[in-house]
């Protein structure tokens, strides 16, 4: 007889964006899973979040969730400032933790993070969704190919118009708590040059341009241990774009992140002219009935959130490390803060 499949008990910890918008409504996705409680010592944001999303076991503490609830799984979507106190009481109750990025706000709380999962039966998991985009994932297999040859370069864009659109809260203003284009976004692309190309940041130059808060604007070169260079572009007060670019010996790879048919590889030697733009315009007709189906389902960027979940539950039931370990964290945060030293300096850091 054919048992019913397992269903997990999970915890949200944080009534902000990231929960509301993103983590939630991917997990109201799969019915392997089911939200248990939430916990918020903002009341008023634990309310609505919770009546939302029908969720009954409200909590101001995390150690009362754990206690009372006790869930299978806990998601820690509060601000980086508040990751290591939240997560903490996740791991020494030998829950399994999937915790948003930034890990912390130093390396410090990243050790401290990494000690505390030592040798747990349970799995964590830093919530790096762009991993799993399905371009990202595509791009992935095409460079694990060879197609691209001996890579020499990536280029990073990700600029947003979301400080013209809403009220951002206190914390997105300042390094201090988390905030701004380094922390907030910066963060997600120095995981994907790691995740992408198998290789390590090892030098970052940046400046920024910003009038009221901190890293409204950031650019930036940096060095890779594989030999390639890398460039970036980060913003909170442009329009929104979300774009990678690799270059290899044998050819170009790009992608936009918010664009379903945007995945495109040329050749070295192939000709840009008419022809090569009609058989791209050909492909993007093709590729419109999938691209439709993406966007009735919220787009390739909300899907990576379900995709993530999906990665954390397959590891889970089969006890295996999740992609994105604490580690993956720690070098990604510490791309972060290499970054925010060489804006302070006007200098290259060594990471």
């Amino acid at each position: 007889m054919n048992s019913e499949p397992r269903r997990y008990g999970v915890g949200i910890v944080g009534c902000g964006r990231a929960a509301a918008i993103l983590h939630l409504p991917a997990l109201q996705k799969n019915p392997a899973f089911h939200v248990t409680a939430i916990a918020d010592n903002d009341e008023r944001a634990l309310q609505k979040v919770a009546d939302d999303y029908d969720i009954h076991h409200r909590y101001s503490e995390v150690a009362e969730m754990l206690l009372e609830a006790e869930p299978d799984i806990v998601a820690v979507c509060v601000p980086a400032q508040d990751h290591v106190e939240s997560a903490l009481p996740v791991l020494r109750a030998g829950k399994h933790l999937l915790i948003e990025k930034p890990l912390a706000l130093d390396l410090a709380g990243c050790d401290t993070l990494i000690r505390a999962a030592s040798g747990g039966a349970s799995q964590v998991m830093v919530g790096f969704n762009l991993r799993h985009h399905r371009l990202v994932r595509q791009a992935k297999q095409i460079i694990a190919s060879g197609q691209l040859g001996e890579i020499e370069a990536i280029s990073s864009k990700w600029t947003s118009a979301i400080r013209f659109r809403q009220e951002l809260p206190s914390w997105r203003n300042s390094r201090d708590s988390g905030g701004g284009a380094l922390f907030e976004i910066a963060v997600h692309h120095f995981d994907l040059w790691r995740f992408l190309l198998g290789t390590e940041i090892t030098e970052i130059h940046a400046a920024e341009q910003s009038e009221q808060w901190h890293d409204e604007t950031v650019a930036l070169t940096a060095r890779l241990a594989n030999g390639a260079v890398a460039s970036a572009l980060f913003s909170e007060r442009s329009s929104d774009c979300n774009e990678l670019e690799i270059f290899g010996r044998r050819g170009q790879l790009s992608l936009s992140l918010f664009q379903y048919d945007s995945l495109e590889f040329i050749s070295v030697g192939s000709t840009p002219g008419l022809a090569g733009r009609l058989r791209r315009l050909t492909g993007k007709l093709a590729a419109i009935p999938k691209g439709v189906s993406i966007m009735r389902k919220g787009g390739d960027f909300l899907q990576s959130y379900q995709g993530e979940w999906q990665h954390f539950l397959a590891a889970i039931e089969s006890d295996t490390a999740p992609q994105a370990s604490l580690a993956d964290g720690r070098a990604a945060l510490h791309a972060v803060l290499a970054a925010i030293e060489s804006v302070s300096t006007g200098q290259p850091v060594t990471l």
